[in-house]
């Protein structure tokens, strides 16, 4: 999909060489992970630090009931989750598949992203199970470039196995880690 508005962000573009540190970093960040939470923190730095947003959220799909369940948050309220319903059809169909999806959003008066900017599938074994949603970019960071977009797509093939563990499957977990703020 690609209109004015949103677009379905399929495979990166090619390689960015200056982009290869960033990648390596996000990498090794993951890989050494010392078990869930630490792989959690892992994932906020690196959307932190490479992506620009504090605000992100990890949900997981059940596909028996067809639901997402936040799974663990961090710098969002409750009532931006409700974002996550905003995908729509299209949007569904792209994180579905395995392609990252971009809300290109307005801004709102203060200059803060309105609505969710990214939403990353997490997969393993083909399928997606988790989703990685990327609620509001922080100031200095106007859009997503062909980078963020490498990392993003980087995240959305590594990040189940330092997550979920090695046996990731496609049902939701029965405890999350949790949510901070």
């Amino acid at each position: 999909m690609n209109d004015k508005n949103n677009v379905c962000a399929a495979k990166s573009s090619g390689a960015d060489p200056m982009n290869d540190a960033r990648l390596g970093a996000a990498r090794q960040r993951l890989a050494e992970s010392r078990g869930q939470e630490d792989a959690i923190e892992g994932l906020r730095e690196v959307v932190a630090n490479f992506l620009g947003s504090e605000e992100i959220g990890l949900f997981q799909v059940d596909r028996r009931t067809g639901t997402f369940q936040i799974y663990w948050s961090f710098g969002i309220h409750l009532d931006k989750y409700d974002l996550l319903r905003a995908l729509g059809d299209t949007g569904l169909q792209c994180v579905m598949r395995g392609e990252c999806f971009v809300e290109r959003a307005a801004r709102d008066r203060s200059g803060a992203m309105a609505k969710a900017q990214v939403f990353v599938p997490i997969r393993a074994a083909n399928q997606t199970i988790a989703i990685l949603v990327i609620f509001r970019l922080l100031p200095q960071k106007v859009a997503f470039d062909d980078s963020d977009m490498e990392l993003c797509k980087f995240l959305s093939d590594e990040a189940a196995k330092p997550l979920f563990g090695p046996g990731a499957h496609s049902t939701a977990a029965t405890e999350g880690p949790g949510m901070r703020a």
